[in-house]
């Protein structure tokens, strides 16, 4: 299967979402293209859900494509938030009706947690959200990210060249942060290694990029 014929085929699996086992079972791949075969379904899962506006929050490889699990790369820091919403003068109660009017319930004491205890629960996406609600970077409110304790396909993936035009790409198609991006990305393939699979580098960056170019198709459709 060359590159037009992958895309061909998200394209289709996007536009058909009910008939994707139909549509897989008349494709003939072979055994590089089968490893790709997850990520191709997981693609066209997300973006199905993302196009419901109703993502769920629960611990999967759809929710974390769409930042909507906490991540170590993408974490909000207490001390960082409480100065960026002093900064923008606003209080733990704006900051709260803010997120309720873009779609996330929460309310003060969260906000007010966030800030004096603990921040680990907070999502890529949320932490998107309220760098967008105070006109501040995503930079500027999370914890230095660190590599130290990934998996070594992941780690290995994260220190090749490619990926961060793969983040730079997934940054632009999904209009967010450029940690926010990488902190997707990156869920993505521990998603795919804590299923006990065992891609090598080549094959990681492969999927992320049957994951990436989706996306930008979708988003110039």
């Amino acid at each position: 299967m060359n590159d037009d014929e992958r895309d061909r085929l998200v394209a289709e699996l996007l536009e058909r979402p009910q008939e994707r086992e139909l549509i897989l079972r008349d494709v003939e791949l072979n055994d590089r293209e089968r490893v790709e075969l997850d990520g191709i379904v997981e693609t066209a899962d997300a973006l199905w859900l993302a196009a419901q506006g109703a993502p769920a929050l629960e611990d999967d490889p759809v929710a974390a494509m769409l930042g909507l699990l906490p991540d170590r790369e993408c974490r909000l820091d207490s001390a960082a938030l409480s100065r960026v919403r002093k900064r923008a003068r606003l209080s733990v109660s704006d900051v709260a009706a803010r997120l309720d009017e873009r779609g996330w319930q929460f309310d003060k004491s969260d906000v007010f947690r966030w800030e004096t205890r603990t921040a680990a629960d907070v999502s890529p996406a949320v932490v998107q959200a309220i760098a967008d609600i105070f006109g501040a970077s995503v930079d500027d409110l999370i914890s230095a990210p660190s590599t130290a304790s990934l998996p070594d396909q992941v780690g290995a993936v994260r220190a090749h060249p490619l990926f961060e035009q793969l983040v730079t790409r997934w940054s632009q198609a999904r209009r967010v942060s450029r940690a926010v991006a990488a902190a997707t990305l990156e869920s993505r393939m521990l998603a795919t290694v804590h299923r006990g699979e065992h891609p090598d580098t080549e094959q990681l960056l492969r999927s992320l990029d049957a994951l990436v170019a989706s996306v930008e198709q979708a988003d110039r459709g």
